[in-house]
């Protein structure tokens, strides 16, 4: 194959795998958040219906109260606390996020930042170990972020 062809190719090939990572790089918007830590708490129960490892964000009280169940169907004192907890979602999101659930108690969820890309509040966090404590458990945070344009 002479070097010009070679040379074309490789260059057709290069724009056009530009061209596709370009396109989907302009649609990809990160934007930080900043937050705080409203509530850290563990909950305690049976191991049998288990709470998925999660994050949920909530815009407003009928979405956060909706979601109550899913805390009172393992912990019903736990779920009272967090339905009469006082904020305000015309300013603010409320998100909680979930850990795994252990035998043992209790680890840590750190969070490690969290954004916005297209539109859509991501919550980045690593969970440590649960000591050697035998109570079966499962930590949560509560968190608060600003719905104006607040960078940490």
């Amino acid at each position: 194959m002479p070097i010009y062809k070679l040379t074309t190719t490789i260059l057709l090939f290069s724009m056009s795998l530009f061209m596709s990572c370009s396109t989907d790089d302009a649609e990809v918007v990160i934007e930080k958040i900043s937050y705080e830590v409203l509530l850290e708490s563990q909950l305690s129960y049976y191991e049998e219906e288990k709470i998925p490892k999660q994050y949920q964000v909530f815009t407003s009280q009928e979405d956060w109260l909706a979601f109550i169940p899913t805390i009172e169907r393992v912990n019903p004192d736990r779920a009272k606390t967090l339905r009469n907890i006082s904020f305000d979602f015309n300013n603010n999101n409320l998100i909680i996020v979930i850990g795994e659930f252990f035998n043992s108690c209790c680890s840590q969820i750190t969070i490690n930042q969290i954004f916005k890309r297209n539109n859509k509040i991501i919550i980045n966090f690593e969970e440590s170990e649960p000591g050697m404590a035998g109570a079966l458990s499962q930590t949560y945070l509560v968190l608060k972020t600003s719905r104006s344009r607040q960078h940490q």
